[in-house]
């Protein structure tokens, strides 16, 4: 990707700390030069510089030597005594205990609320671990508590419903739940606990066990690499009482229950139902992030809540580079992302199906700021009665803030503006109980600087596994960048029965920043072999070093 260490704001990162609920921190000037950087100054960014002499016949040489040096703190961090505790137990039942976090990500030394929920009273533990390479066992424990008091506050099962939550809020016009429990623990974060993403682990009894996700920030950015975790979809997705952004559970046993087919708003104030309590992270995310320790990737974490509320903060970083699967972005995230191409940051879509639709933050019911996201999912061509735009309160009012999709006429800035190719659509890869995963194809000369080293050339595939289960393409009707390289075509049957083609593309932007699109949610599975327990999708490719090797080149 494009090189930044000669922009002049690269000097003010030590000036810059990026909170989840602060602004800019230091002196009036600084935010003022920040501001006048992110629109004024042109890109001073330089062409892609291939990495294809790190590599070699046996695979992939770590790319301490290639995109920093060993000496970087992912690359120390790394070198740090590992565990594989942090993997769920054979027989682990979620339906034992259950809990979230009062915020999505923190920085050292603030103080995180817990809130969790035993099926009876009891005790519990819990186990923090950060999350990386560690040789292989990919945990490092930082704090662990034991025997704590627990209550029961309400247990959410896919078959019997939402068990025993007297202090649940449901909202019947929006689907809104909010499980509104007491604070079990304060977890405070370590003064010196290094940037990265983190499970908390929970446990009672026998086999109860759970998980509650987290980001932990840098106080300063300092990384070369922004990496960015997509909780607005786990969100979208998360059923955990009965509602989220796509369905109602066929039980759910809420107080005044209505018709809604589906939530219209969700609440960041209850657990992630899917992967015990971790959300997606598991299934798409967690084998990239592996994998970027593994490579000692210079990186910073964040989540997609603090690109929303910080923009800016991709204007501090060589590259950004957003994982799995990203569905869901506020206005200030899309504008963010094509201010920072604007000026020379590189963009690299590691999954599928990013950005496309628009959605906004709401402060939850006590008033703690972006607690709600918010999609009513509305159409100018609206198919059915609840997409009609006058359903969004922000029509006809504020079209540019719209819940519905980006390309949408009523927004007008389809994903391909930003990304070069966009959501097509998906399959199941599980049908009637036999397996469809279609190969993914190379299209790109050998000579392609993303293909060099990797053994790739046109008409190879690599097997099922890598592409899917969404994936993204090319669409005529669409703008897309003049310089857009196309690296595969996959032919694809889709959920419809219809062949479609997969797209993996990248293009480089007139500032000379490159944006690449992986074009598959399965991207990440291509990067690291683990099968991880309790993963909603296992990973059905289990690694390829040309793949590997690929994504090398683009970072």
């Amino acid at each position: 990707m494009a090189d930044a260490t000669q922009r002049p704001w690269v000097a003010l990162r030590q000036q810059v700390r990026l909170h989840p609920r602060a602004y800019i921190a230091g002196s009036l000037a600084a935010i003022l030069i920040i501001i006048l950087l992110a629109w004024q100054i042109p890109s001073l960014a330089h062409g892609h510089r291939s990495i294809a002499s790190t590599i070699t016949q046996a695979g992939v040489t770590p790319a301490s030597t290639a995109l920093g040096n060993s000496l970087n703190p992912i690359a120390t961090e790394n070198q740090r005594t590992g565990t594989t505790a942090w993997m769920l137990d054979s027989g682990a039942n979620v339906e034992q205990i259950q809990g979230y976090a009062g915020k999505v990500s923190a920085l050292p030394g603030d103080s995180v609320p817990l809130y969790i929920s035993l099926a009876a009273p009891g005790t519990f533990n819990l186990s923090v671990f950060r999350l990386g390479w560690y040789g292989g066992a990919g945990g490092r424990l930082m704090l662990s508590a034991t025997d704590q008091p627990g209550i029961s506050q309400g247990i959410w099962s896919h078959t019997a419903g939402l068990l025993h939550c007297p202090t649940c809020i449901f909202d019947q016009k929006t689907g809104l739940i909010d499980a509104n429990w007491q604070v079990a623990y304060n977890l405070a974060i370590g003064a010196n606990w290094p940037t990265g993403v983190y499970l908390i682990k929970l446990s009672t009894g026998e086999h109860g066990e759970s998980y509650i996700p987290l980001v932990v920030q840098a106080p300063l950015i300092k990384g070369s690499f922004l990496i960015q975790l997509p909780v607005f979809t786990y969100q979208a997705y998360n059923l955990w009482g009965g509602y989220n952004l796509y369905q109602r559970a066929s039980k759910t046993n809420l107080n005044g229950e209505e018709s809604a087919a589906r939530a219209t708003k969700v609440s960041f104030n209850r657990p992630y139902d899917r992967s015990f309590g971790a959300g997606d992270l598991l299934s798409w995310d967690l084998p990239t992030v592996r994998w970027l320790e593994r490579n000692s990737i210079d990186a910073d974490y964040v989540t997609d809540m603090d690109v929303a509320e910080h923009p800016e903060s991709l204007l501090l970083v060589r590259a950004f580079v957003d994982l799995g699967h990203d569905e869901y972005w506020t206005k200030s995230m899309r504008d963010g992302a094509e201010t920072a191409r604007d000026h020379g940051v590189n963009l690299a879509f590691l999954g599928a199906n990013d950005a496309y639709w628009q959605a906004r933050l709401e402060p939850d019911a006590q008033g703690n700021a972006d607690h709600t996201l918010v999609c009513f999912k509305v159409a100018t061509n609206a198919k059915t009665a609840d997409q009609a735009l006058k359903d969004d309160p922000y029509y006809p009012g504020d079209p540019a803030e719209i819940t519905s999709q980006w390309r949408d006429p009523i927004i007008n800035r389809p994903e391909s503006t930003l990304m070069g190719i966009m959501y097509n659509s998906y399959f199941l890869p599980l049908n009637k109980g036999s397996y469809y995963l279609p190969d993914w194809v190379v299209a790109a000369p050998t000579t392609d600087p993303m293909l060099i080293g990797t053994g790739l050339k046109p008409g190879d595939h690599v097997k099922g596994g890598l592409l899917g289960y969404e994936f993204d393409s090319t669409d005529p009707n669409s703008p897309a960048p003049q310089t857009l390289t196309i690296l595969a075509k996959s032919p694809v049957t889709n959920v419809y029965g219809t062949v479609e083609t997969a797209v993996t593309a990248y293009y480089r932007a007139p500032s000379g920043a490159l944006v690449f699109d992986a074009g598959s949610i399965w991207w990440g599975w291509g990067l690291d072999s683990l099968v991880i327990p309790g993963a909603s999708q296992t990973n059905m490719l289990r690694g390829n070093t040309k793949i590997q090797v690929l994504t090398l080149n683009v970072l």
